[in-house]
């Protein structure tokens, strides 16, 4: 049975509903690596990391929302099993409870065209087929 929070929680950023919507079609989705200041700033201390993740952060080549996706969203989703990611291969699949949250992903894919997402909310998959 599923946890009415964690599923509020899961479903509450967009970021993370287009994610878990992706899911119902696809097998697997591959996350992008973070490269350059945005894999720097992840190996940094953890206060630096904080300091993008809240927004406070200066530099504008960091990939920001990708650094959200790996410390925040990905490991939300994670904990709460809706998926499974693979950390060392980049991949993201259906977690044990995923099936629990398909009537509601389900509904939110019926109608999310009626109400377009805004192009800097739209999250950036790159989706591995195989």
């Amino acid at each position: 049975m599923i946890d009415d929070d964690e599923m509020f929680e899961a479903l509450a950023d967009v970021r993370r509903r287009e994610l878990l919507v992706e899911l119902l079609s696809r097998e697997r989705l591959r996350i992008s690596k973070l490269t350059g200041i945005s894999r720097q700033i992840a190996e940094a201390d953890g206060g630096l990391l904080r300091t993008y993740l809240s927004g406070s952060g200066e530099n504008s080549d960091a990939d920001v929302e990708l650094l959200r996706k790996r410390h925040v969203h990905l490991p939300k989703l994670a904990s709460y099993g809706f998926i499974e990611w693979d950390r060392d291969n980049h991949i993201v699949t259906r977690g044990q409870r995923f099936e629990d949250m398909r009537p509601f992903l389900e509904l939110i894919d019926e109608h999310r065209n009626e109400r377009p997402i805004p192009e800097r909310n739209r999250v950036r998959l790159s989706v591995d087929d195989r």
